[in-house]
């Protein structure tokens, strides 16, 4: 299934389904990252409901609030959520250069992108100085390696191929959607322009070596200097 149908499919329960204790301690560690951003027109790209746009609002963002599914940017507008909402695809942002202070791209909508593409559509749309901060699956999970081996699987093919599926089910049938991991390495040289940290959810934030490169997402927070 292609990643709009397959988000669409979800956004009448999205909330709940994300709602246990290791999903409730990532996120706050997430609030806390994004309750440091300076203020400005900030572009929340895969912004699902509209959990992240809310918080900036309220802390006096102007928000767009945009995401490739329809009914996920419904839901984030019925809620209020942002300030502005559109419907758009992170790897062809519709957006003239130089438009926004931040952008930020959130609990995963990565994983269904090219990397490289959504660089430099980012980058284009990104005032100079500005912050660009996204978390994004990490390949390099330790606790999805361990829980493999545990269940007699090799996690080495899948981290060879970096690819992997989420399978849910909704409305009484399995439905699933591709995705892509990705490494602190690979997220370090695409983004090698960009005067940055780089670290994980473990699911605590920790930017400790080692530890940095092995938790459930990779964390970026980035500023443009070019």
């Amino acid at each position: 299934m292609d990643k709009r149908r397959f988000y669409d499919s979800l956004s009448q329960d999205y909330d709940s389904r994300y709602s246990d204790n290791l999903n409730i301690k990532m996120r706050m560690e997430e609030e806390k990252i994004l309750s440091n951003l300076p203020l400005g027109l900030t572009l929340d790209i895969g912004c699902g409901t509209g959990h992240h746009s809310r918080l900036l609002k309220n802390k006096g963002h102007e928000v767009i609030s945009a995401d490739i599914s329809y009914e996920m940017v419904k839901k984030a507008k019925n809620g209020k959520n942002g300030n502005y909402y559109l419907v758009a695809d992170m790897e062809k942002l519709p957006f003239k250069g130089n438009t926004f202070d931040n952008i930020i791209s959130v609990f995963g909508p990565l994983n269904h992108a090219n990397i490289s593409n959504f660089k430099e559509c980012s980058g284009f749309c990104l005032k100079k100085d500005g912050y660009l901060i996204f978390t994004v699956g990490n390949i390099y999970n330790i606790f999805w390696i361990m829980k493999s081996i545990k269940e007699g699987k090799n996690p080495i093919r899948a981290i060879k191929k970096r690819k992997g599926k989420i399978s849910v089910y909704s409305g009484g049938k399995k439905i699933s959607v591709r995705i892509r991991y990705y490494s602190k390495k690979e997220i370090d040289i695409t983004f090698k322009d960009y005067t940055k940290r780089i670290g994980s959810l473990y699911p605590k934030l920790t930017f400790l070596p080692i530890l940095n490169r092995f938790g459930r997402y990779i964390v970026f927070i980035g500023r443009k200097s070019f």
